[in-house]
């Protein structure tokens, strides 16, 4: 099985540095689902891919979130990381291979993964593991590019371009796109309490190689059973009508 790709590229730490760390530099998508849960001061929060930490400082700008934990494989996003929120703690390497007792399984009330998971080859084992850091009653936010159509998660089909000028060089990653139902029952298979989803048609980044020439661009909120709390998950996706028309979860 391949592993997870280490980024090494210069231009992750170059952008992210100076754009994603104020709240109204996230996406629409994002705002929403986050603002729907309740996060408040006192919450621990996982952020995986978090680049140079922005999300920390925008959720204590917002919130006053002052307990965040980020987990970057980028060295050098990293190391600006350390510099630009001297308060948080940020691990470098990879989810699947950082000792989960440095962390703390079932720790957080919340835990990230924006454009993270679906950016990497382990997507599978990449979302099991950020569930299990969510505490009971907590929840796992996380984006996903949706289709109607067949989804795609092999990197020679479907990939990006790490470049934010939207040229086609650079370090390559993949550009996974998940079918909605295929996506929802591998939700579902971690018995959540609840699924909450904001998305919107969007077209593929011009970085990107892809056979899609549109895809929702949607973010999920996921909550895990408190203790004690049993049953089939509540569902409420705000998505577009033909992504609904077209969930089917009797397979």
């Amino acid at each position: 099985m391949k592993k997870n790709i280490t980024y090494t590229s210069s231009a992750i730490e170059e952008f992210y540095r100076s754009n994603r760390i104020q709240w109204t530099h996230f996406y629409e998508s994002e705002r929403r689902i986050i603002e729907k849960i309740g996060i408040n001061e006192n919450f621990r929060i996982l952020d995986v891919g978090c680049g140079c930490g922005g999300l920390g400082l925008a959720l204590r700008e917002r919130f006053g979130v002052n307990e965040y934990t980020g987990v970057e494989i980028n060295y050098q996003s990293v190391l600006t990381a350390k510099k630009m929120n001297p308060q948080a703690f940020i691990i470098q390497g990879d989810i699947l291979e950082v000792d989960s007792s440095i962390i703390g399984k079932a720790n957080f009330d919340v835990v990230f993964s924006l454009s993270c998971v679906d950016w990497n080859i382990q997507f599978n084992q990449m979302l099991s593991a950020l569930w299990a850091y969510v505490i009971p009653g907590g929840h796992l936010i996380s984006t996903f590019r949706l289709t109607t159509d067949t989804g795609c998660e092999e990197l020679a089909k479907s990939y990006q371009y790490i470049n934010f000028d939207g040229k086609k060089n650079g370090e390559c990653a993949p550009y996974i796109v998940k079918n909605v139902s295929d996506l929802l029952h591998q939700i579902i298979v971690l018995s959540p309490s609840d699924i909450h989803a904001y998305g919107y048609w969007g077209v593929p980044s011009a970085s990107a190689s892809t056979p899609y020439d549109r895809l929702c661009f949607a973010a999920f909120a996921i909550r895990k059973h408190d203790k004690g709390e049993s049953g089939i998950p509540k569902m409420s996706l705000d998505l577009p009508q033909e992504i609904l028309s077209s969930i089917n979860l009797k397979d």
